[in-house]
């Protein structure tokens, strides 16, 4: 019987460090490990929600418009990445009102809205409330937590199907808009592979890709240097998630 190479094909870009192998992302300079789920997870919320109640394909389709849509609003700024939402509270009023007026000439615009009412309800802090100025919204309070805490339990295992095609898109949004440079010897998946075919070596290789990334980005002292500030989002969002009625023991 033939042996196997799927080890081999899935650690392709992979460099070897000892006993360990290195992802493409890590390899790169001034990128440093980070806890997905007290970091990255309260700011990849809003795709989680647009995954669960638009489906896999819409979702896919608005979450990328949306994002390349920001970067286009912050053409040649330094800006930190805009696929988390937590990069939304370092914008000045100007370029937030800036950027909504350009989002809500968008046919997708009154989905987002209706889809993340129940975020914007609950969180005094909401990244995004600035898309919110005009929305009526009625969404009982409790059903709010019910849904938040969907968007939280589809992103706890990051190695789920639901998480896995988030944080894929966030990546594969922020290579669209040309703000990560990829060099030319990194031989890059095929993207799609992760919904046509996620049990393959192509999709397996693409979720190393894209979860490497999310580990890994620039110190915050490197951002610092370039201009790009920090924000406390995260922090602010467990803070705030766990002074809600129903979510004490929730996550």
């Amino acid at each position: 019987m033939k042996k196997s190479n799927h080890q081999g094909k899935v650690l392709k870009d992979h460099k070897k460090v000892g006993k360990k192998f290195i992802p493409p992302l890590m390899q790169i300079d001034k990128m440093r490990e980070t806890s997905f789920v007290n970091d990255r997870l309260p700011c990849l919320i809003w795709m989680s929600s647009l995954y669960l109640r638009l489906g896999d394909r819409n979702a896919t389709k608005v979450i990328v418009d949306f994002i390349d849509t920001a970067y286009n609003c912050f053409e040649g700024e330094k800006i930190a990445p805009l696929q988390y939402m937590g990069s939304y509270t370092t914008l000045s009023d100007s370029k937030k009102n800036e950027l909504y007026e350009t989002l809500r000439t968008k046919p997708y615009f009154n989905d987002v809205l209706s889809n993340l009412e129940h975020q914007y309800h609950l969180l005094k802090s909401y990244p995004l409330a600035f898309l919110f100025s005009e929305h009526q919204y009625g969404i009982d309070r409790e059903d709010a937590i019910e849904m938040l805490k969907e968007d939280v339990e589809a992103l706890l295992d990051r190695l789920s199907s639901k998480a896995t095609k988030v944080q894929v898109t966030a990546v594969y949004a922020e290579i669209i808009s040309g703000r990560m440079k990829i060099s030319a010897h990194i031989d890059l998946p095929d993207f799609n592979a992760i919904f046509k075919a996620p049990e393959s070596d192509d999709a397996k290789r693409v979720a190393s890709f894209a979860r490497a990334h999310i580990n890994g980005f620039a110190a915050a002292s490197f951002l610092k240097e370039i201009g790009v500030p920090e924000n406390n989002w995260p922090e602010t969002f467990w803070n705030e998630a766990f002074d809600l009625d129903g979510c004490d023991n929730g996550y």
